[in-house]
């Protein structure tokens, strides 16, 4: 986690990195939600994505980051990850 997606976690929710990770939260649950649900049924009651939930997630994302300013927010955000990565081999060298 601390090499993958927990340095995203630092700048961005667990939704937006939904959102950024695929053309949008729409297209991600399209993407991964059987696998999501798998994963979750090995702890017990599984929740569902779907109705007016998922459809209000989507809208909530989808005006937060519209999809025409995905790309843009993907460099901010990868721009962040970059000095986030060069921060921590810079302590690692410091601290041997």
């Amino acid at each position: 986690m601390s090499a993958g997606l927990g340095l995203r976690y630092a700048f961005l929710g667990s939704l937006e990195v939904m959102h950024l990770n695929a053309e949008g939260m729409q297209s991600y649950m399209e993407r991964y939600t059987q696998s999501i649900e798998h994963v979750l049924g090995n702890f017990g009651p599984t929740p569902t994505f779907t109705g007016s939930g998922l459809e209000q997630i989507i809208k909530e994302m989808d005006a937060k980051i519209p999809l025409d300013k995905l790309e843009e927010r993907r460099q901010w955000r990868d721009t962040r990850l970059a000095a986030l990565a060069k921060l921590k081999r810079d302590l690692e060298r410091e601290g041997k």
